[in-house]
């Protein structure tokens, strides 16, 4: 005897209005707390008077070489921004993207500056019994750390120590119960930084709609009684 299974149609139609309930409610709800992440980076701009001085010098129009990005408030700022993604609705789901992003290459430099070598990767010295200080390159390897005996070849062996420790030190998203980190790579001054100050905020918002897409649904496929 055949067996007839009904309500199939039912909970589809269901499944498809949640996925796109919840897309609705998602997109929603962080994009403004997306801008507000575009906005808190921003307020994080130094000014060019609060960095190196030499970094925000006019460059010379005399070289011949790709100069190191000069730094600019008024670009650094300019080229922080909020984009709204690829929002998307699939038969089995959904994609959300929001971010915040830096062009400006002197922007990024301050963003990330000191991730890999937090101390600028500085030589070492060594004091020649006839005075004066000579700095020697640090060799690194995958399986060992060495010093060589090769002098440094730079009219400013500390270049790197004294760029990387003028700045603010890198900040890091706070831990947060079912959100893997990033680690070394979500780590910065600027947009990580504000990230890491709303993030909070931002994953709140989205369980919070995905709990009230739940509530939604459930309040109107309950049965009612009628009396």
């Amino acid at each position: 005897m055949p067996a007839s299974v009904i309500g199939i149609d039912d909970v589809q139609k269901g499944l498809s209005f949640i996925d796109e309930d919840m897309y609705t409610r998602i997109k929603t709800a962080i994009s403004p707390l997306m801008r507000q992440v575009e906005a808190t980076a921003k307020g994080y701009v130094p000014s060019n008077t609060e960095v190196l001085s030499g970094w925000s010098k006019p460059i010379s129009s005399d070289i011949t070489y790709r100069p190191f990005p000069k730094y600019s408030e008024d670009n650094v700022r300019g080229g922080i921004g909020y984009k709204e993604g690829q929002n998307r609705l699939f038969k089995n789901g959904f994609q959300v993207e929001n971010y915040v992003y830096n062009i400006s290459a002197a922007g990024r430099i301050y963003e990330t500056a000191g991730r890999v070598n937090p101390e600028g990767r500085a030589p070492f010295t060594s004091i020649h019994e006839g005075g004066g200080v000579v700095a020697y390159e640090q060799e690194r390897t995958a399986r060992r750390k060495s010093r060589s005996t090769r002098s440094y070849n730079s009219n400013n062996p500390f270049a790197g120590y004294q760029f990387v420790t003028s700045m603010p030190k890198l900040t890091q998203q706070p831990k947060i119960k079912g959100v893997t980190g990033a680690g070394r790579k979500g780590k910065g001054r600027l947009i990580y930084k504000a990230w890491a100050k709303d993030s909070p905020k931002v994953y709140d918002a989205i369980l919070k709609a995905i709990t009230q897409t739940a509530d939604y649904f459930n309040d109107s496929t309950e049965l009612k009684s009628v009396a």
